[in-house]
């Protein structure tokens, strides 16, 4: 196993030493993506948490002693207070903002994974070879599956995590399982665009994802372990070192890029 991932490793640093505009192309690509997921959250995200806090206010402010409830009940008000509704029109627009950001997220990936393992493949192979369409394919099923999950998930109403609690989302442990073992194979099955039909691609990412398990879980865990060291960095240093800021946001955006042509490498050594 040693020998597959260190010879992996060199390979990766050597191709991305000899192609180092393409190389410099994916790193620049990287960061407009990363400004793009920016942008979509920067939209999103303030509109999802005005709504929780709403919610959070309106029901701080209601009595829920036994006395007030027992009250409100003689006087036969709403325990819920003056505007119940206001937490379901809340809760909707939670459901309704997260939906679209799923929606533009899932575009986002699938537009970028397209052109940037296009990209990475003429790296690796030095040929214009540009397999957009079937890398298109494969994250559309992969990133579909998981996308549908995930909307489906907030596709419920107040009143069901009203009844059923948190209970509700234990229902969804299967299926968010579901989804990281997918990414696992997404990646295995990206790498093997290049040199396999797209009839046969199914066949050999249960080969290799299972059979060679260990190979790509070594891959798997350097590749995080680059990621996990810049994101530490960052944030320890986030107010501390401007120069180091800088080399770990590098590595940052280091890390994704040569995740992708080490793990090309990896599974072009054991297919």
């Amino acid at each position: 196993m040693n020998k597959v991932i260190i010879t992996s490793l060199k390979e990766s640093l050597t191709l991305i030493w000899k192609s180092k505009l393409i190389f410099i192309l994916l790193f620049f690509l990287q960061i407009i993506f990363f400004i793009s997921f920016s942008l979509i959250s920067y939209n999103y995200t303030p509109k999802i948490i005005e709504s929780q806090k709403a919610i959070y206010e309106y029901v701080s402010n209601l009595k829920q002693d036994e006395i007030s409830i027992a009250e409100d009940i003689l006087q036969q008000k709403n325990i819920l207070g003056e505007d119940p509704l206001l937490i379901t029109r809340n809760f909707n627009e939670i459901v309704k903002n997260f939906k679209l950001y799923l929606t533009y997220i899932f575009i986002l990936l699938v537009i970028f994974t397209s052109i940037s393992w296009t990209i990475t493949f003429r790296l690796i192979y030095g040929k214009m070879f540009l397999p957009l369409a079937k890398t298109s394919f494969i994250l559309l099923f992969y990133l579909g599956l998981i996308f549908l999950f995930f909307y489906s998930l907030f596709n419920i109403s107040f009143n069901e995590i009203a009844v059923e609690g948190t209970k509700i989302f234990t229902k969804y442990i299967p299926f968010l399982i579901f989804s990281i073992i997918l990414i696992y194979f997404m990646f295995i099955s990206l790498s093997l665009i290049n040199k396999t039909e797209l009839k046969e691609i199914v066949q050999k990412t249960l080969k290799i994802g299972i059979k060679k398990a260990h190979y790509i879980l070594a891959a798997y865990f350097i590749s995080i372990l680059f990621l996990a060291l810049s994101i530490f960095l960052l944030i320890y240093f986030i107010e501390k070192n401007l120069f180091i800021l800088l080399l770990s946001i590098i590595l940052l955006i280091f890390s994704f890029v040569f995740g992708r042509i080490f793990m090309v490498k990896v599974v072009e050594r054991l297919d």
